[in-house]
């Protein structure tokens, strides 16, 4: 893909005053990358532009979504992510590559650091700023934060099955598998992953990859 070629760019971010700014030097700096649309939600985003190369999302978000469902959507709707925050915990930036993201940079980055990250990202390929990399490299990852019988007890939860029908299938009592349900939430929320309804909790599982096909496409689990 041509450097040249104009880079459609949107953000998610609930500071508007740092985004107009942003736009400004983005686009004296580099010509060809265009920041055309911003919202607070990804789901705002989505409804003023479908057409967007490149979107910058910022991890910390009003409406209690979470980075890896957030980045899911956007790659689905067509677009790059670049995951664009200022001090979110790795497990967070971890969630949100393991779903897709191309680029990590943090706000106080120099600005061509996030220019080269959008630029990457349009031609597919992925960046990840020096001090975001170091960070991550000793992140606890959240396929390593759970025990395995934690990890079963979240992926049969978050498939919609009852506490009592997890216990069920794995032999154990309805206590016991609310007593694992109340350490993977406390785990999680160490690494500030939210996961406190059990909608979270699913996407949760999706990003760790615990779910199939046929769990992911359904319909959303009941709380």
């Amino acid at each position: 893909m041509e450097e040249s070629a104009v880079v459609l760019v949107g953000a998610v971010d609930d500071h508007p005053v740092v985004l107009a700014g942003l736009k400004a030097v983005i686009e004296e700096a580099a010509p060809e990358v265009r920041l055309v649309a911003h919202a607070p939600t990804v789901e705002e985003l989505l409804a003023e532009r479908d057409d967007l190369d490149v979107v910058l999302l910022d991890l910390r978000l009003g409406d209690a979504s979470t980075p890896g469902t957030n980045t899911g959507r956007l790659l689905a709707a067509g677009a790059q992510v670049v995951v664009y925050t200022d001090g979110a915990k790795p497990a967070q930036v971890y969630s949100a590559v393991a779903r897709g993201a191309l680029g990590v940079v943090l706000k106080d980055e120099p600005l061509p650091v996030l220019v080269e990250a959008v630029r990457a990202a349009h031609r597919g390929e992925a960046v990840v700023s020096v001090r975001m990399a170091r960070a991550l490299e000793t992140a606890p990852h959240l396929d390593d934060l759970l025990s395995p019988q934690e990890r079963q007890v979240l992926r049969l939860y978050a498939a919609d099955l009852p506490a009592k029908s997890v216990a069920r299938r794995l032999g154990i009592g309805e206590g016991t598998v609310k007593e694992y349900l109340k350490r993977i939430r406390s785990k999680l929320a160490a690494v500030d992953v939210r996961a406190s309804s059990k909608l979270e909790l699913r996407n949760v599982a999706e990003t760790m990859g615990l779910l199939d096909d046929d769990e992911t496409s359904g319909a959303a689990p009941s709380r």
